[in-house]
C-alpha cells in the first residue's frame, strides 16, 4: 500500500494506492481484514479504514457492527 497527500486539480487529495496482494486479500478475506491509516501521517485530522465485503448489503452490516460515532451515508 501506498499512501500520500498531495493536490490533484488544485484540491487537497489523500492518495492510497494498494497492491494487487492488498487486493487479494480484501477479496479473500471480506470483513475480516482492513487497512487503517493513521491521519496524522498525513497531517490530516481523520484516520482512514479501508475494509471490504462480498456486497454493499455485507458492507452496511459491517458498519452496523463496528464502533462508529457518526456515520454518513453519502
Amino acid at each position: 500500500m501506498l499512501k500520500a497527500i498531495g493536490k490533484l486539480n488544485g484540491h487537497a487529495t489523500v492518495f492510497i494506492g494498494l497492491s494487487y496482494g492488498n487486493l487479494d486479500k480484501f477479496r479473500d478475506q471480506p470483513g475480516d481484514t482492513y487497512i487503517k491509516i493513521q491521519g496524522e501521517q498525513l497531517g490530516i485530522d481523520h484516520d482512514i479504514l479501508i475494509f471490504s465485503g462480498r456486497t454493499e448489503e455485507d458492507l452496511v452490516e459491517l458498519f452496523a457492527h463496528a464502533p462508529i460515532i457518526r456515520r454518513d451515508n453519502g
